[in-house]
């Protein structure tokens, strides 16, 4: 099945459909659920990786989204993320929801972010898939990932679209803001705070990185588990003496204790050469100028995660790329707000640009 085109009013009906029954709308919301029948909601197992697939009450094929949700440790099962996979399929994709590995314990890696490669290739090849593609759409440390997996040349024609929502870029820059609550914007140095999740997530990532030793396992014990609230979650690195490490594991325990925005990059130098080489590959600003899909990106003004500039930073680089900024947004989240209508429908317009790049099919214009 092959559509000519794609009308604007199509995809307009259909954000409404999906921004209806994930910011609750009152009256709308509802009218939604009567009118569109509830979707097909199961477990499968997508190139190896537990996942949730949700299709559309109808007969397909239909177009195809793959969602990577932020670091929750309920993964795929949380409440928000079930109801977004639902909103999409309501509004007409078939919308895959993987539990990446390390994910939802806030462990960025290779290997979560090939697992995501995978799942999106074998969801653009399914049968009742339209036109052998699929978009990936995520949010926060979910969205970057989107924009890793999209870069990689197994998906350089299998991907319709990338929508993000407040993605970072540079994951040094995060490591920055993490640790030091500053962040470098062109040559400068502004202090930013940041969730302390985003701490721990930081943390918890680096750590990861470090060999299969004793020194990992050690680290790794003292960083406490995501939860839905976090609080000062390096205070029992600063009780380890560096001294009792192998190089590795120390470089790597002094720059997660230091507080120092000035001593940052002297400590960043000082990880092992593959510690930072994986952290340049798990930037998506590093590859971003070969992706060839469309990305929309949306953020608020003043997130509570990734500074609004690592967003701008992609910008300047993605070959096509639009970026939202909109108070209708609290970090993944999206609010209605009678006071502030305007940026409700920026948000709108950004989620009908996303579902009509994602349902045309290729070469049709």
């Amino acid at each position: 099945m092959r559509r000519a085109r794609f009308p604007w009013v199509a995809a307009q009906a259909r954000a409404i459909v999906a921004l209806a029954e994930l910011a609750r709308i009152p009256a709308l919301a509802p009218a939604v659920e009567h009118l569109i029948a509830e979707p097909r909601a199961g477990d499968a197992d997508v190139a190896g990786v537990p996942t949730t697939l949700v299709r559309p009450a109808r007969r397909g094929p239909w177009p195809a989204l793959v969602f990577v949700n932020g670091v929750t440790a309920r993964g795929r099962h949380h409440p928000e993320v079930q109801r977004l996979a639902r909103a999409l399929a309501r509004a007409g994709y078939v919308t895959a929801v993987p539990d990446l590995p390390g994910l939802s314990s806030g462990e960025l890696t290779q290997r979560l972010v090939r697992a995501a490669v995978a799942v999106t290739a074998e969801t653009a090849a399914r049968t009742d898939v339209l036109g052998g593609r699929a978009g990936l759409f995520g949010v926060s440390l979910g969205a970057s990932v989107a924009l890793l997996a999209a870069e990689d040349p197994e998906l350089r024609d299998s991907v319709s679209v990338v929508g993000g929502l407040a993605p970072y870029a540079n994951l040094a820059n995060v490591l920055r803001l993490a640790t030091t609550g500053t962040y470098a914007d062109r040559g400068r140095l502004l202090e930013y705070r940041a969730s302390e999740t985003l701490t721990l997530v930081a943390a918890r990532s680096i750590v990861a990185g470090l060999p299969e030793q004793p020194d990992r396992g050690r680290v790794s014990k003292l960083l406490p588990a995501i939860t839905d609230e976090v609080h000062d979650p390096l205070h029992d690195l600063e009780t380890l003496r560096p001294g009792e490490f192998t190089r590795p594991a120390r470089t790597v325990v002094e720059l997660l204790v230091n507080r120092d925005p000035d001593r940052f990059d002297e400590l960043y130098a000082a990880l092992p050469t593959h510690m930072r080489e994986e952290i340049e590959r798990l930037s998506p600003l590093t590859g971003a100028a070969r992706l060839r899909a469309p990305v929309e990106l949306a953020s608020a003004p003043r997130d509570g995660y990734f500074p609004l500039e690592e967003s701008r930073a992609l910008l300047r680089v993605l070959p096509a790329a639009r970026l939202t900024v909109t108070s209708a947004l609290a970090h993944a989240q999206p609010r209605l707000s009678l006071r502030a209508l305007a940026d409700f429908a920026r948000l709108d317009l950004f989620a009908a640009r996303i579902l009509k790049a994602a349902a045309v099919s290729p070469g049709s214009g």
